[in-house]
């Protein structure tokens, strides 16, 4: 009866590995690094900040993933919510709809809004849309978020509109193609805000520091226009200066000359020969 028992269970040992590939186990917990474009601000809480006007491009990155060779399904990777209230992984008995909600994309004409990661050289690697879970569990993908609110469906296929202002959101990962693997099962949470430009500093204020020292001799070098001297006088024309200068000079030497004049004749009317 053992015999038997252990026969059958390396029979169904046999029979996973011909389904799900090799199991490659992490290297370490799992764990999803967000990058947004064009943008390396966060909020408060240290969380990627992403436009809540405009679409946002996210590089996300992988490390510590089961990587399963030769496997079925993967990793799909999308932007959506969770129930912070339950167990909301699909391994836990989540759903879809219910437990957590992800914005949808259209398999035709996809917009980025979800990717899939596959298991390297397994039976669906060739509809991956970005690569596949290298052999030391790391991996890349962009996601498209199309703004803090999106439209999804619950299990009813009823359309439900979640509005990540008003809810935590962030990246999720899950196992693809309905295969649920507990190790693969993140979500990482993002912010919505607005992103306020660098203030320009203002000049700075106070006492200007003093220029070179000028020696007897020497220029400041710097040259001062007319127009400036000019403003200086309260005139915009030089000529009126220029002549009240050449008057005071004439005047000057009249009155000097009628001085010497004066003096001179003092002069003769005093001297012994004048008054013979």
């Amino acid at each position: 009866m053992r015999r038997v028992g252990s026969a059958l269970a390396a029979a169904v040992l046999a029979l996973g590995a011909g389904l799900f590939g090799a199991a490659t186990p992490a290297s370490a917990e799992a764990r999803v690094a967000i990058a947004v474009e064009g943008s390396t601000a966060t909020d408060a809480a240290g969380l990627p900040l992403l436009s809540p006007d405009a679409p946002s491009t996210l590089t996300v990155t992988g490390s510590g993933f089961q990587s399963v060779q030769g496997g079925f399904g993967g990793i799909y990777v999308l932007f959506g919510w969770v129930d912070p209230a339950g167990s909301w992984q699909p391994s836990l008995g989540g759903a879809t709809g219910t437990s957590y909600r992800y914005a949808m994309d259209d398999e035709t004409s996809p917009a980025g809004y979800q990717q899939f990661v596959a298991f390297p050289g397994g039976a669906t690697e060739a509809s991956a849309s970005s690569g596949v879970i290298a052999a030391d569990g790391s991996w890349s993908a962009t996601v498209v978020v199309q703004g803090p609110v999106f439209e999804t469906f619950d299990r009813e296929n009823n359309p439900v509109q979640v509005d990540c202002l008003a809810t935590q959101c962030g990246v999720i990962t899950i196992g693809a193609h309905g295969v649920a693997n507990p190790t693969n099962e993140t979500f990482t949470p993002v912010a919505f805000g607005s992103i306020a430009p660098t203030p320009t500093p203002e000049p700075a204020t106070g006492t200007a520091a003093p220029g070179p020292a000028v020696g007897a001799g020497e220029s400041t070098g710097t040259a001062v226009p007319l127009d400036d001297v000019a403003a200086a006088t309260g005139s915009s024309d030089p000529a009126p200066a220029l002549v009240g200068v050449a008057i005071g000079v004439v005047v000057a030497a009249v009155i000097a000359t009628v001085v010497v004049v004066s003096v001179r004749r003092r002069r003769h009317a005093a001297s012994p020969a004048s008054k013979e």
